[in-house]
């Protein structure tokens, strides 16, 4: 049976991933076969027969995951579906780019769903040996060009860390020439009254984000004056808030996205949450108030309306049993992120997530140097993972006990991350890797693959990046496989507590210019 079925697998194999070179043909698998019936010699049986082993263990894994990406194979190939580009990939765009960074500010390309970003560092002139700023200058000249681009855009203005920047009051006034405004990022600035009575004036403004600059209970007064915001954005970093203040911000009668991260005494963070219960429009949070009970947390979810909460960002307290329990109010949640807990409390909250957020997409436990959970609590935990669909990231604590317990990960179709402690890229790894058609980035361990891995490599279509913990498994050699993977343009790792050198050589680096290495930022 299963040599009815080669030709057709090689066409599957040539029409999603080009690599049909590494299929064994139907022809070879005979001519291996007759080999082996006519020799008499019997050392010449051995070594023939071994060699027609390994092309039908090569066969079987390609089979495998052909099985898994092409689960509706009926003899043909798929048709192909063109890749959908976002508009700002526009290949025609490209001088549109270029001239917009003769005008001396930045292009910020999307990720994680943000908008296409202007960027406006702090672009200067020397004058009489004195640096003059020119924000308002250099906007302003952009802002034609700007103006042609085909879709909305943020303009994101960026200052020192000193905040030696000038204020940016009359350079906000020169936003209401901009046509299709997205939304309005300040990081490290200064903003006066001058500037927040433009941000006001601004018809269009329902995007705004504040980060790291100065920021205090008159500028959030003025903020707050901004009824038509949808997205708001803020870090007050270390300087107190007062209740009466702070609170004005749940007023806003439309916003559904909210980030705020400000220093509240303590007494006043159970009635923050509990007037935040009222807000049933919220459709993201992440507030951090300073410090946090469990108790504000369950008012939250039990004293308003969840419904429409699709993201939720919790910085300073692990939720407990209880507050895992109510998590069943928020039945649309699609992103959660939580800091690392105990090992029983992991298990616990993912369990009562499997069986009440189905829309996932994103879950995010703790971090690398957390609690991980090992053994029967990890294969737990990684089998139900196949509760969420539509999951695309995921970071949970798990020390991977063994490449099988990675198999409930190849039925999530959408998967473009995982994390698991102690991952190692070798066959086995590959072998179930090669199942996750959607993976885009990968965090291992360890190298450990050779040439027998070639086949499986290739499958790694979509992924973009790899960080390696060890890079004294990097080689010459399987830099040369790696190099197969079709979108593989980033290879990542930090070596600054290596003690044994890289064994990877400037020569193999220069064979392959389409890959980036990244060292410790480098």
């Amino acid at each position: 049976m299963l040599r009815q079925f080669i030709c057709p697998m090689a066409a599957v194999l040539l029409a999603l991933a080009g690599i049909g070179g590494f299929l064994v043909s139907s022809d070879h698998s005979q001519t291996a076969i007759a080999e082996k019936q006519v020799s008499t010699e019997p050392t010449d049986v051995v070594q023939i027969d071994t060699g027609f082993q390994k092309r039908e263990q090569r066969l079987n894994e390609i089979n495998l995951v052909l099985a898994k990406r092409a689960p509706q194979f009926s003899g043909n190939p798929p048709p192909s579906t063109p890749e959908v580009f976002p508009p700002w990939r526009d290949p025609a765009l490209d001088n549109l780019y270029q001239e917009i960074k003769r005008k001396r500010v930045g292009l910020w390309f999307p990720r994680n769903k943000e908008p296409f970003s202007i960027w406006v560092g702090n672009p200067s002139k020397t004058v009489d040996g004195k640096k003059v700023y020119q924000h308002c200058e250099v906007l302003k000249n952009a802002i034609p060009s700007i103006n042609q681009l085909p879709f909305p855009v943020r303009i994101w203005f960026y200052g020192t860390r000193d905040q030696t920047n000038p204020e940016l009051g009359k350079c906000i006034e020169t936003l209401s020439k901009v046509k299709q405004l997205a939304g309005v990022k300040f990081s490290l600035c200064r903003i006066n009254e001058r500037g927040y009575t433009a941000l006001r004036n601004l018809p269009n403004l329902t995007n705004l984000e504040i980060l790291h600059s100065h920021l205090d209970e008159a500028a959030l007064e003025q903020i707050v004056q901004i009824k038509r915001l949808r997205r708001l954005h803020l870090d007050f970093g270390s300087h107190p808030i007062s209740l009466q203040v702070a609170e004005k911000v749940l007023d806003l009668p439309v916003l559904e996205d909210l980030k705020l991260n400000l220093e509240m005494a303590p007494e006043d963070v159970i009635p923050f949450w509990e007037k935040m219960a009222g807000c049933s429009q919220l459709t993201s949070v992440e507030v951090d108030l300073g410090s946090v009970k469990q108790k504000a947390m369950l008012s939250f979810l039990k004293n308003g309306d969840r419904q429409n909460l699709q993201k939720w960002i919790i910085r300073e307290i692990f939720p407990q049993k209880r507050v895992a329990d109510a998590l069943a109010l928020a039945p649309n949640l699609e992103v959660l992120k939580v800091p690392s807990g105990k090992d029983e409390d992991i298990s616990y909250l993912l369990e009562q997530v499997a069986a009440h957020q189905p829309h996932m997409k994103q879950l995010v436990i703790g971090w690398d140097t957390g609690n991980h959970l090992s053994g029967d609590q990890a294969r737990t935990a990684l089998t139900l993972l196949t509760s969420f669909p539509q999951l695309e990231r995921c970071h949970i604590p798990v020390e991977l006990p063994e490449p099988a317990a990675l198999q409930p990960l190849t039925q999530l179709p959408n998967l473009e991350y995982f994390y698991c402690k102690n991952l190692n890229l070798d066959q086995d790894t590959l072998l179930l890797l090669a199942q996750m058609p959607a993976l885009k980035r990968l965090e291992v361990n360890k190298l450990q693959f050779d040439q027998s891995a070639a086949h499986l490599l290739p499958w790694l279509t979509n992924v973009e990046q790899i960080e390696i913990k060890d890079p004294t498994t990097l080689t010459d050699e399987r830099l040369e496989l790696l190099a197969t993977l079709p979108r593989l343009s980033t290879l990542k790792w930090c070596d600054i507590a290596i003690k044994d050198p890289i064994p990877l050589t400037d020569a193999a680096r220069a064979r392959f210019p389409k890959i980036e290495f990244d060292v410790c930022g480098k």
